[in-house]
């Protein structure tokens, strides 16, 4: 059994290198955190690394910042998960972190969150306090209860806030001292850090100017501030009443009568919405081929303007139609769903269709989705085109056989065009996999068959990314 007492990251890195390079097994070792003392006898073990000639351990940039993360968890056991997992990262599974089911990957996405948001908040909720250094010069300190120990984490964002001021950052876990040139971490009491100063009211004045007291919503308010951060807030002393203003104001406005005054402005807005145009070039305005005409509107793509990876589906459906915006209707949701389960992010991708309107037949009431001709899609290339020019993504996931003949110009069946990646013109890799509409359709087993090849071909593109 080796045993390891571990004080931070580099403590432990130092110790689980020959351990990881003689393969030495999780259950093998012991550790320990410092603060714990809990290895006050070490006569049962051994801290020294096996014998045997070790390999040098090779981990990614990816794992170590992971790493790097997790070992600022506060978490009496985060060494030996840290271990664990590294280990098995090592002997049993080069892409583990890629696997979002296994238990000790979803700990570690849990953990690495956590210190995320913690480090967030430091950043949003220091406040300096101005203090004399007895030269005539002036020091500025703070004094911050983060969740987590993440001082070293959050101290290069006030690096390159603060360089030309001298200042402190104290935590229960040690302080942060930078004097205009270089940074020191030491122990610090908080007794020496001053509870209030002048800045103080600067700090409530400055809140009460900027603070829309009609939109507060204390729920809100409090899950991004937490409470345990307003002891050291001034301006926190503010919100009680700020909350009870915005109240008073909300009713009289909802209580008194509009004047003419008040429909002034909003209506010389509307006014002026009226005379704009859509653009003579723009799909908006686009009558290329028929479709137009029985469609309530153009629908365009959306998602970041420098995306990494756009999906291109077949066209607008009857609630694309309807809202004007793309994949919000069942197909939409199921990709949704696929996305989640592929550890994708909507928000940072760029969804589009081949075709920009909608073309139905109708059945009873209800407009049914028909299939467009070559012809259509032809028609629309030349926005699909500057789509692709406008974000150059990456990686372009054609969903559907509509697509892959609009992104690729191939006429190949899905099966046969999932089998390879192709490149686009402009350069991004391309693949080829099912429209969610085809899952919508298909039944029993078959269903499951196309969720999962759309998963695994989703999961193929966000890999793409990083190889």
């Amino acid at each position: 059994m080796y045993r390891h007492e571990v004080r931070d990251f580099e403590g432990w890195r130092a110790a689980a290198r020959p351990l990881l390079a003689g393969a030495v097994r999780p259950e093998d070792v012991e550790w320990s955190d410092w603060r714990e003392r809990r290895l006050a006898d070490t006569s049962g073990g051994d801290s020294r690394p096996p014998d045997n000639s070790p390999r040098t351990p090779v981990i990614s940039r990816r794992l170590l910042h992971l790493l790097e993360d997790l070992a600022c968890y506060r978490d009496p056991h985060r060494w030996e998960f840290m271990y664990r997992l590294t280990w098995r990262v090592l002997n049993q599974n080069h892409d583990l972190l890629d696997n979002d089911a296994d238990p000790d990957v979803r700990t570690a996405r849990s953990w690495e969150k956590a210190i995320q948001r913690d480090v967030h908040k430091m950043h949003a909720f220091v406040r300096f306090h101005e203090t004399d250094t007895g030269d005539g010069g002036k020091r500025y300190v703070a004094w911050f209860e983060p969740a987590h120990e993440i001082l070293r984490s959050a101290v290069p964002f006030f690096l390159k806030r603060f360089p030309n001021m001298r200042w402190m950052i104290a935590t229960p876990d040690g302080a942060a001292h930078w004097d205009g040139d270089h940074v020191e971490f030491i122990d610090s009491p908080k007794s020496s850090v001053p509870r209030a100063d002048t800045t103080h009211s600067l700090w409530r004045t400055y809140y009460r100017n900027i603070c829309n007291v009609a939109r507060i919503n204390p729920a809100v308010m409090q899950r991004d501030m937490p409470k345990r951060y307003w002891q050291h807030l001034p301006e926190a002393g503010e919100i009680k009443s700020l909350i009870h203003e915005g109240g008073v104001k909300t009713h009289r406005r909802l209580t008194t009568p509009a004047t003419p005054d008040d429909l002034r402005i909003p209506q010389a807005i509307a006014r002026s919405l009226d005379r704009i145009a859509p653009r003579a070039d723009s799909p908006l305005t686009c009558k290329l081929c028929d479709l137009w005409r029985h469609a309530t509107q153009a629908v365009v793509g959306e998602g970041p303007a420098d995306a990494a990876i756009m999906l291109v589906g077949e066209q607008p459906g009857n609630e694309e139609d309807l809202e004007g915006r793309p994949f919000v209707g069942p197909a939409g949701q199921m990709l949704d769903t696929i996305l989640l389960r592929a550890g994708l992010n909507r928000g940072e991708l760029f969804v589009t269709n081949s075709v920009k309107h909608f073309k139905w037949e109708p059945r009873g009431k209800r407009r049914l989705h028909k299939r467009p001709d070559a012809q259509e899609v032809r028609a629309c290339s030349t926005w699909l085109d500057r789509e692709i020019s406008n974000v150059a993504p990456r990686v372009i996931v054609a969903l559907g056989a509509t697509a892959i003949r609009a992104v690729t110009g191939s006429s190949a069946k899905i099966e046969e065009a999932r089998q390879t990646i192709l490149r686009h013109q402009r350069g991004a890799l391309v693949i080829c996999t099912y429209h969610p509409s085809s899952i919508l359709r298909g039944e029993g087993d078959r269903k499951a068959e196309l969720m999962q090849a759309l998963e695994d071909d989703l999961r193929r593109a966000k890999r793409l990314l990083t190889e």
